[in-house]
């Protein structure tokens, strides 16, 4: 075993150096006479021990100790020799990383190779315990299945380099990055190949970071990335271009190729946060809004993003309990014939009526609706309430004979749950609304997945009696095969087509050909978003069958319809008309 004996008094290092030999183990010993030399030796070679007394000339042993631990890179054992009895410095060598305090008047072969020994075993113990404890914060710190820094790894670095950055006024900002539609590649090849994907995309973003830069796995597909710069204020948008190029390219997932986008939401600290806690909501905030404007894109955190974010969490929350609350309203649109401009069908329109916000139109809160899950329970709540009102106001009819249809749109939530013909039996049966009154609106948007299964439940509602209406006819990309497939009554003319028929020959020749093929194809023709008299005249003299729009009714109340519209029928004079 190889000492160190680090010691200005002669006398003692010959005793001490005795006593070694004394024992049964073979020690090899070096000597030093102060501080400096003995630093000097422990720096050059590897020692098993140090023995050092506790007073030297040029620096007392806690200085030493402190000096030998900073520079020695692996384990030296350390005991202390002291010619002095003190509990308290005792107790203080050992807190500085010493393994044992003698006193040199106890020193013998015995002592001193057992000291030696234990102090060999303790610091072997120490050793092994710092390991364990670096391994498991290596695994507290890090994600196993793609090595980077975890959520509370990068917790802990995102707080330092604040830290860093307040002293140093340095520029810090965080990108946070999500994979687009990530759970398709797990549902279609698997969540093993997904974890390849995983492992694949941090390798590739990890590659196209400064040394400098953090990045982690936050968890499932989010990954976020801390950039520090400190004359480079726009720097990060360097590296979130730079990270988002990363997804040009496929993905090799063995047998499968795979391309795959990113939204990415950038946040700078100072500009959108102080705290490390606000300054991930705000990447967050930026990071939602990039999906939203159509995912595979940068945005940026700003104020004006932050309240909109707000207002949307406002909404959201407040729509879970609008059903139960009894907020909703649904107003009508009257549709009339093309010719006579007489009332021949409504169209039923759902208005939110917010206790603190007023009406919010339905462009607001039914795309949060389909998000989280309420759009069909929402939509089949319309369903019973305008068959009940059409009801109503058919009962108020029939005594001049005068009947009408109530357009009801649906939902693609409602047409994919399953239970669209239950739900439409029970709201005709609940209400005793005739089914040839009920005309009900789906988009082409709604009939793109399954469209053959699709094809057979809107063929069972239309024997009963129920018509269905092509929404939106003009703006898809398949309405002649849906047109074909679906049992269709009724195709409903953008109102985008109508607004700008006018704006030149071409336009013009669009709408007339819209309606000429509704005419041709011997269905209803609807005229959605009709402003004007000269549009309304345009459509009429094109075949449109019936007008719907601002130029004869904006969305209104029941009540307030049934005045303007119902109960000036039952007056004998219009009656006779």
């Amino acid at each position: 075993m190889d000492l160190l004996l680090i010691d200005d008094d002669e006398v003692d290092r010959t005793a001490i150096i005795r006593a070694l030999r004394q024992s049964k183990l073979t020690f090899n010993v070096v000597e030093a006479n102060c501080a400096f030399d003995g630093l000097s030796l422990a720096l050059e070679r590897h020692f098993d021990g140090i023995l050092l007394d506790y007073l030297l000339p040029d620096a007392n042993g806690l200085e030493v100790l402190i000096k030998l631990n900073a520079m020695t890179q692996d384990q030296t054992v350390v005991v202390m020799l002291s010619r002095y009895e003190d509990e308290k410095l005792a107790q203080r060598c050992i807190e500085l990383g010493a393994q044992d305090f003698l006193l040199k008047d106890e020193v013998n072969s015995r002592i001193l190779t057992r000291a030696i020994r234990y102090a060999k075993q303790r610091s072997s113990m120490a050793l092994a315990l710092r390991n364990s404890h670096q391994k498991l914060k290596e695994l507290a710190e890090h994600d196993s299945l793609t090595k980077l820094v975890n959520r509370y790894g990068f917790e802990l670095c995102l707080n330092r380099a604040i830290a860093r950055v307040k002293r140093s006024n340095d520029f810090l900002a965080v990108i946070l990055l999500d994979l687009d539609d990530f759970k398709a590649i797990n549902d279609t090849l698997g969540h093993q190949v997904g974890d390849v994907l995983l492992v694949q995309v941090a390798s590739r973003l990890n590659d196209l970071l400064r040394d400098g830069d953090i990045i982690a796995r936050l968890g499932g597909d989010e990954f976020v990335v801390l950039v520090t710069d400190n004359d480079h204020q726009y720097f990060p948008m360097v590296v979130a271009n730079r990270l988002l190029k990363a997804f040009e390219e496929t993905f090799c997932l063995g047998d499968n190729d795979v391309f795959i986008g990113a939204s990415i939401g950038v946040a700078f600290y100072n500009e959108a946060a102080s705290n490390s806690e606000e300054l991930m909501k705000c990447a967050d905030i930026a990071m939602y809004r990039a999906k939203k404007m159509g995912r595979n894109q940068i945005q940026f955190y700003s104020e004006a993003l932050d309240k909109e974010v707000r207002y949307r969490n406002h909404i959201e929350s407040s729509l879970r309990m609008a059903l139960k609350r009894n907020e909703f309203k649904v107003f009508y649109q009257v549709q009339v014939n093309a010719k006579t401009h007489q009332l021949v069908g409504m169209e039923a329109l759902i208005r939110w009526q917010h206790p603190t916000d007023g009406i919010i139109a339905p462009d607001q809160f039914l795309p949060i609706a389909v998000e989280i899950g309420l759009m069909a329970e929402i939509g089949n709540w319309v369903l019973e309430q305008a068959c009940a009102q059409a009801q109503r106001w058919l009962t108020q009819l029939l005594p001049t004979g005068l009947t009408f249809t109530i357009a009801v749109n649906l939902s693609a939530s409602q047409i994919d749950n399953g239970r669209l013909f239950d739900n439409i039996v029970h709201a005709l049966q609940t209400t005793g609304l005739p089914p040839c009154a009920l005309e009900l609106e789906i988009t082409e948007n709604c009939l793109i997945e399954d469209p053959h299964e699709h094809a057979k439940e809107l063929d069972k509602i239309a024997q009963l009696g129920v018509r269905f209406a092509l929404d939106d006819f003009g703006t898809g990309f398949s309405s002649l095969e849906h047109i074909k497939l679906f049992p269709i009554s009724v195709l409903k003319i953008d109102k985008s087509f109508i607004a700008c028929y006018d704006n030149d020959e071409k336009d013009t020749r669009l709408l007339a050909a819209l309606f000429n093929f509704a005419h041709g194809f011997n269905v209803i023709s609807v005229a959605e978003g009709v402003e004007t008299m000269q549009q309304a005249e345009f459509c009429t003299s094109r075949h449109c069958t019936v007008l719907q729009g601002y130029l004869f009714s904006p969305p209104l109340d029941a009540s307030i319809f049934e005045a303007k519209y119902i109960l000036p029928l039952l007056t004998p004079t219009l009656v006779r008309m």
